[in-house]
């Protein structure tokens, strides 16, 4: 965090699309079956942003200092369009002031050798692979179509290809697990040892379909403690420390979110935007840009179009907003000035 100057900021980029939609997700996102035809005018927009940002970003004189590539999905899409996104940000950006790349290749049935190596022909530095869990009733359950050993033969390829920072994500509290069965899967995590491991407490969102198919009456909240004290037991135990937190609302057991990793490969796209460390500019659909006053807690906000139809159709309206980064910048040079 010291080494952000009053000039850095991070990239974010949305891909909003999953090859099947997770009962406990409540993000704005598309299955690729139902939105196939969009994804095409999606990345060429998307482009389009990316070069408008870097433009913006140049004329101003700030400094990237991480970019992270989430969604959705970023590996529901092939790897010829992940390519062209990559290129793009090669083409319009400064990076020899980065200092991380991440792209979360989330899914584990979306992983490919040929997404990997583009992935990794790109220079990007860190990837997350995330089963959620290792127990296949539990998938099954949750509705991802992956099971356990789809999960390993991934992690098992992005290693060979040469990923050496891997994030894996678990969630605590999931329909059908078992306080055993959580930790049955810390057993398999462990197994691998990930750079990093993300533990999330299931949320019981009002989008979701948990909610919305009336399993509301999944309150699991005292199994889901033991879950997520196991899991800080034993993470510690494993070499691995705490380095972001945070909470969200209707969480079973009301406990957190927290990043753990190997000393030396801690997220820092992560600790940035929950800290509000420095500005982010966020391209795609649902992309919200933070615009951050240094020294002060003043946080200017920037919202994209959500959904990627409305990106696509009034793509012109949404990139005139973001001049308001210019002129945000201009006024604080001026205020510094004088």
């Amino acid at each position: 965090m010291a080494l952000s100057r009053p000039n850095s900021f991070s990239l974010y980029i949305s891909i909003p699309f999953c090859p099947s939609r997770c009962d406990y997700c409540s993000f704005v996102s598309h299955t690729v079956e139902r939105a196939a035809k969009l994804i095409p005018e999606y990345v060429e927009r998307l482009c389009r942003e990316i070069e408008y940002t870097g433009e913006i970003a140049r004329r101003l004189g700030l400094h990237l200092e991480t970019v992270y590539m989430g969604g959705g999905t970023p590996t529901a899409i092939n790897s010829e369009q992940l390519t062209r996104i990559f290129d793009a940000v090669k083409n319009s950006f400064d990076l020899s002031y980065l200092r991380e790349y991440t792209v979360e290749a989330g899914r584990p049935d979306t992983v490919t050798e040929d997404k990997l190596v583009a992935i990794k022909n790109a220079g990007v530095t860190r990837i997350s692979i995330n089963p959620q869990t290792l127990n296949d009733n539990v998938l099954a359950a949750i509705g991802r179509r992956h099971t356990a050993e789809r999960f390993y033969q991934a992690f098992s390829l992005a290693r060979e290809i040469g990923f050496g920072n891997i994030n894996t994500d678990l969630i605590a509290g999931l329909p059908e697990d078992t306080y055993e069965g959580f930790n049955r899967s810390l057993d398999g995590i462990f197994s691998l040892s990930p750079e990093s491991v993300t533990v999330h407490t299931l949320a019981m969102k009002r989008a979701s379909n948990i909610v919305k198919n009336n399993r509301e009456d999944y309150e699991n909240g005292r199994q889901t403690v033991r879950m997520v004290d196991s899991s800080i037991s034993r993470l510690r135990e494993q070499g691995y420390h705490p380095y972001y937190l945070y909470r969200q609302s209707r969480t079973l057991g009301g406990t957190e979110n927290t990043g753990w990793s190997k000393p030396g490969y801690e997220g820092l796209y992560n600790v940035f935007i929950m800290d509000e460390t420095h500005t982010i500019l966020a391209c795609g659909a649902g992309g919200v840009t933070k615009l951050r006053r240094p020294g002060t807690e003043y946080i200017e906000r920037i919202f994209n179009y959500k959904f990627p139809y409305e990106y696509n159709g009034r793509f012109a309206d949404m990139i005139q907003r973001k001049g308001r980064v210019i002129s945000f910048y201009e006024t604080l040079f001026q205020k510094t000035q004088n």
